[in-house]
This record gives structure tokens, sequence and C-alpha cells, in this order.
């Protein structure tokens, strides 16, 4: 199965136009809808991302991942990295997925992000590289100050990808709500990027209680609970929040 994505780009290079949060958002959610599920409607499971992503047609350029999810990963410096997306010249149209079976051993919930990670580099960054010589692109840097401002916007992009692919505004918000009207947590309307008509938490709320919904969200979309919180911020589901 071939998975399409379309975004607006640069017809020679290949290279992403900048793409405003709502855009990148439904890239992610069109990824996702392509997602094979069988045991939970709300949790992606890194082998169903793996296998919907094992080729991709990227604006017409089409993409075969190799993914190796077992082996030990290092950068150039020899150090641990997380995981590495790279494209090789002598493997033109194919793009080299690792990440790091070492480091990811007993998290699950830190091999699925990684993968979203890379998945976010395949999607974006190798379209333009097919052709070129070798780059990488790692989840795990030594600082960002080695970073270049191109690369900065890379990881950025990359990591809002993530985010949004495996814990998406509107399902967040559902259960969300679920699990507060269950705890009998006060809800209050406020602008959010969530589900419409749906209220959010109030910004009052006891902070062990927030702590056990953000802790039942995380085991929802199998994530842990700092993802949870982040996203709960990014989509405005705490009132008063950023």
């Amino acid at each position: 199965m071939t998975t399409t994505i379309a975004y607006p780009h640069d017809a020679a290079t290949g290279l992403p136009e900048p793409l405003p949060t709502e855009a990148l958002w439904g890239i992610a959610a069109r990824l996702r809808a392509g997602v094979e599920r069988q045991q939970s409607p709300w949790a992606l499971s890194p082998h169903a991302l793996v296998a919907a992503t094992l080729r991709l047609e990227v604006n017409g350029r089409t993409v075969a991942a190799r993914w190796d999810l077992i082996n030990r990963v290092r950068d150039e410096a020899g150090r641990d990295v997380l995981g590495i997306c790279e494209t090789d010249p002598q493997l033109p149209g194919v793009a080299l997925l690792s990440v790091n079976g070492v480091m990811v051993s007993g998290r699950p919930d830190l091999q699925l992000s990684t993968i979203a990670h890379e998945i976010g580099h395949l999607v974006f960054d190798v379209p333009s590289t097919l052709l070129q010589p070798s780059r990488r692109y790692r989840s795990v840097l030594a600082g960002p100050e080695v970073l270049s401002r191109a690369e900065a916007r890379s990881e950025r992009r990359a990591n809002e990808f993530m985010g949004v692919l495996l814990v998406p505004p509107q399902p967040l918000h559902l259960r969300l709500v679920q699990a507060a009207r269950a705890e009998g947590l006060r809800m209050v309307h406020a602008p959010h990027r969530g589900r419409p008509g749906l209220r959010v938490l109030a910004p009052d709320t006891p902070p062990e209680a927030l702590a056990g919904v953000t802790a039942a969200l995380a085991g929802d979309f199998g994530v842990s609970d700092r993802f949870i919180a982040v996203r709960l911020r990014r989509y405005r589901l705490i009132a008063g929040g950023l």
C-alpha cells in the first residue's frame, strides 16, 4: 500500500514551503487515518505506524522506507541517539530510518514517539534529498546550539508532526471531557483548538486531579504523561493556558 501526501513545496527542489500549524495538523491527520488500529481506538502501535510508511508518495515523489527498530544507533561522534533518518545516493528513492532499540527498551511510549518524529523527517525532509549526498536527521542532538536555522526549523516541524500524529486535538479533547466528567471536575467555556462545542478544564483544577487525568490520557494514547501535558497546553484544553 502506498500512502499519498501532498503539501505546498518548491516543485524543482521538493523543499516544503512554510506551513501553517493547521496545515501541518491536516497532513498528520491524513497519515493517521491510514494507520491500522486493532487494539485501541486512540493509540497507534509502533508496528502499525511503520507498516503505514513503508511506501509513500510525497508531492509526486515516491519514497520507500526501510526501518530498523532493533539495533543500537549512534551519531557521527559515536554518541547514542534515539533515532536517525538518512538518505544515501547509492539507494535512490530510499530512506533509512533507525530507532535505537537499546535506548527505548522497556519504554514503548519512547519508541512510539521516536518513530513518529522520524516519520516527520521522512515526510518533510526526505523528498528534497533523495538525489543528493547522504544527509541525516537525528531526534536527539548534543544541544540546540549545534543546529543551523534550517535544521532547527526541521526539528520543530518533526516534533509538532509527532505530537499531533500521536495525539490529535479533537480525540484528546473528547477523552479529556469524558475523564473530567467521570472525576467531577469543573469545565468552562474558553477558546481552544479541540472539538467544537466542548468545554475545557477550569484553570483552578487541583494539581493532583489534573495529574490523574493526564496519566489516564497518557494510557489511552500510549504516550508519556509529559507528552499529554504538552498537547493539552498546545491545544488550549486547560483554560488560561498558552
